[in-house]
């Protein structure tokens, strides 16, 4: 999941029935409300094992990295390409820089900060790639990849009580751990150019001793197009389909406590600003072109939902004509200099794998995106109601 969760614990723990109806509850209580596809009872979090897929690959095939070692981003220049996928995660002791050509030959680094467990995770068959926070209450949980799939996602298993794990939602289905989740870290998805111009001073992952082709990505390549990261080929059943976008768009997908949304990464890059509504949510996708991601902030400043457009490498607002940086959602220049927009971070996934879990998703483009019609800068008046009654 996307946030934290934990499992309400009962005296009595002999009491078979007394727990599962603790759990139910607590289920009840975190995940979203009904309607949504995500597992909203323990039943149907243990009813992901009935769609396990066997493959070939047996538990430990896949060796996940334990006590990683790093390079400085200079030392990394001599293994990496301009063009590389790299996965950038905002760790407490810095910034970390995880190369897709590793990550994809191991999918689970294990790392320890400060005493607290994380772990970096990617399956290359959905493209979901999300850090997650593994301690829960003291405990640091170590993975590694169990072998069988979920619509194609990864299933994890941890050393420490043997539960099984969905990459994608975060979230125990199987085990002693059943119903806990871990918080997201934040992290991004971009290029070994963007990533090293950005952070220079990064800590990057070093390829393990191994006999493994770091060269060679047995799935095909990010950068060439003839590959199985961009042609339509669906390797393990879908639970739900869906053709609006094609099957691996990549997707920046959140989630909102009772609501799921799922943005198209290349569309937002293209237009730069994307302002739109997520239920009562008034958010902006923005095109950071620095670090080459896409960033979300909520556009409510001062109660008033303000309208965007790009401008020189920053962001505009339609009402102020102030000047706001986006990579932080800060206004640099005129009237609302100082204001800042909260932003919130998403997962990395293409579409096929996040709408079949979340197949009652939001989407953009969707309808929730305002019209180019409301984004003119004119006229130049008092900031009250930006967005036209209409147009919400």
């Amino acid at each position: 999941m996307l946030h934290s969760h934990f499992v309400l614990h009962t005296r009595g723990h002999s009491n078979s029935s007394r727990l599962a109806l603790a759990l139910l509850l607590f289920l009840a209580l975190i995940l979203p409300s009904e309607g949504l596809a995500r597992p909203k009872t323990l039943k149907e979090l243990n009813d992901i094992n009935e769609y396990l897929v066997t493959t070939s690959i047996k538990h430990g095939a896949i060796p996940a990295i334990y006590n990683p070692s790093y390079i400085s981003a200079r030392d990394a220049q001599l293994i990496m390409d301009r063009d590389d996928v790299v996965f950038i995660v905002m760790l407490p002791n810095g910034v970390h820089i995880y190369p897709q050509k590793i990550m994809v030959w191991h999918q689970i680094v294990n790392e320890i900060v400060e005493d607290t467990a994380y772990a970096i995770t990617y399956c290359p068959i959905t493209g979901t790639m999300i850090a997650y926070k593994a301690s829960l209450k003291g405990h640091n949980l170590m993975f590694d990849i169990q072998g069988q799939l979920y619509d194609g996602n990864s299933i994890l298993i941890d050393r420490n009580t043997g539960s099984l794990w969905l990459q994608e939602l975060g979230m125990a289905f199987e085990g002693p751990l059943t119903g806990r989740g871990l918080p997201t870290v934040e992290s991004y998805w971009t290029t070994w150019e963007a990533a090293e111009r950005v952070f220079p001073n990064a800590q990057v992952l070093s390829p393990p001793k191994s006999r493994k082709a770091y060269g060679r990505d047995p799935y095909g390549s990010y950068i060439h197009k003839d590959s199985y990261y961009y042609n339509n080929t669906v390797i393990y059943h879908l639970q739900h389909r869906d053709s609006r976008f094609p099957k691996k768009t990549p997707m920046l997908c959140f989630e909102f406590q009772d609501l799921l949304l799922a943005i198209d990464i290349n569309y937002v890059k293209k237009k730069g600003a994307v302002n739109f509504f997520a239920g009562p949510l008034a958010l902006v996708a923005v095109h950071d072109t620095k670090l080459d991601v896409v960033r979300v902030f909520d556009r409510n400043i001062w109660a008033d939902p303000f309208l965007f457009i790009k401008k020189n490498g920053t962001i505009q607002d339609t009402a102020t004509r102030s000047t706001w940086d986006p990579i932080t959602g800060t206004a640099i220049e005129g009237n609302m200099k100082g204001a800042r927009m909260k932003q919130y971070f998403g997962i990395n996934s293409m579409w096929m794998a996040w709408y079949s879990l979340n197949p009652e998703t939001l989407f953009i483009p969707g309808p929730g995106e305002v019209a180019e019609k409301y984004l003119s800068t004119e006229p130049i008046g008092p900031v009250r109601d930006p967005l036209p009654s209409q147009a919400r």
